[in-house]
């Protein structure tokens, strides 16, 4: 089942909403950004999961529709890392 460009199943757009709440604002130190890119990794396995190689298609998408949103650019980065999974059984 595809879903329209623009949609998110209602779940992982939730996680992703709060995950992004969660953003430091600014001077949050080391452990924040350690926080931040755990969830970032966190993230991406979600997508990953949901859109298997349409991961990094989505992520960049979710990035476009928050352009501010450095926690949207980690987790596209991260995905970007992770290269070609094997799908999912």
């Amino acid at each position: 089942m595809h879903e329209d460009e623009g949609s998110t199943p209602d779940k992982l757009q939730a996680m992703l909403d709060v995950i992004a709440r969660s953003e430091p604002a600014g001077g949050g130190g080391q452990a924040d950004v350690g926080r931040l890119k755990a969830d970032a990794a966190k993230a991406a396995s979600v997508l990953i999961e949901f859109y298997g190689d349409a991961a990094l298609e989505r992520a960049r998408l979710i990035e476009r529709r928050s352009p501010q949103s450095h926690f949207a650019r980690m987790v596209t980065a991260e995905i970007g890392r992770r290269g070609k999974l094997p799908p999912r059984s």
